[in-house]
Formats: C-alpha cells, sequence, structure tokens
C-alpha cells in the first residue's frame, strides 16, 4: 500500500474530498515525526511504538573508489509493532 491508496482509502470511508483526506495524512504523518524526535519514543496502542535510535559513527569504504571515509553520528527512527501484528502473521 502506497500513502495514495491511504488517502483514497480515508477519502472513501469518511465521505471526503481528496485534498482533505491529503491534508489528514499529511499533517498526522508530520506531527508523528516531530513527536518521534521531540520525545524520543512514541507508543501508539495496538499499532505499535516508534523510537529513535543513535547510531555511532564508523569508517566506510566507497567500493568504486576503494577510499575510507568517516560517516559521523546520525539519528535513525525504528518501530516495534504490537502483538497484534505478530498475532495475524500470514507467513
Amino acid at each position: 500500500m502506497k500513502k495514495a491508496d491511504l488517502i483514497e482509502s480515508l477519502r472513501k470511508e469518511f465521505k471526503l474530498d481528496k485534498s482533505s483526506a491529503r491534508e489528514f495524512v499529511d499533517y498526522f504523518l508530520e506531527e508523528l515525526i516531530n513527536l518521534v524526535l521531540e520525545h524520543g519514543r512514541v507508543e501508539l496502542r495496538g499499532f505499535g511504538v516508534f523510537k529513535v535510535r543513535k547510531l555511532s559513527g564508523r569508517f566506510i569504504k566507497n567500493p568504486k573508489l576503494g577510499v575510507e571515509i568517516y560517516v559521523g553520528e546520525r539519528q535513525s527512527i525504528s518501530f516495534k509493532p504490537s502483538i497484534v501484528f505478530k498475532k495475524n502473521d500470514k507467513s
């Protein structure tokens, strides 16, 4: 499913026009990102937990040139799904 599919699904379910549904999805995602970055963790019960992870700096090698460069510390967002996903696992 893509973002456009989610927008279309919300539009049909709540009888919204397409721009309102798109605005809602964009606002929700933007707010989720801001909250995770601000608080370091956001828990949506029944869905999962978004957390900020700090990745330490390291040296990597450019495979084309064979040159080693240093990539500094950075942040990444991780997601841990709730048990609901594990119960409905279809694999």
